[in-house]
């Protein structure tokens, strides 16, 4: 059974007795820098890929990303939420090093639903 990115987040929000936006204004009090570190942490990035990343996405939708990451992928390494495979699976999404792909990191913005600012703009 399977269950995708975006449910399994709604879920977890939701067991834990938060809202998004909690989590969200909690996580937007960090400065421009450890958002890339934090990006940089979990994702494997070149510094072009960084900066067209944070072109085209907001600050809140990029703390999300990290969100959804940690607790999803970083911090389950056995892919299962509540017994079920998340969708992206995390074969998919995690390369060698441990960190998330250019590819994966495509699959996950698309699971969450998450669109550049600029509609005519894509990582």
């Amino acid at each position: 059974m399977y269950i995708t990115l975006r449910e399994a987040l709604k879920d977890f929000l939701k067991e834990h007795d938060l809202t998004l936006e909690e989590v969200l204004s909690l996580m937007d009090e960090e400065d421009k820098d450890s958002l890339r570190v934090s990006l940089l942490k979990r994702i494997s990035l070149s510094p072009k890929e960084l900066d067209s990343l944070e072109k085209n996405y907001t600050a809140r939708q990029l703390n999300l990303l990290i969100l959804a990451i940690q607790v999803f992928y970083l911090s389950n390494p056995s892919g299962l939420y509540k017994g079920r495979l998340i969708i992206p699976l995390r074969d998919q999404v995690v390369g060698e090093d441990g960190k998330i792909t250019p590819q994966g990191l495509r699959l996950i913005l698309k699971s969450l639903g998450l669109k550049p600012r600029w509609t005519t703009a894509a990582f």
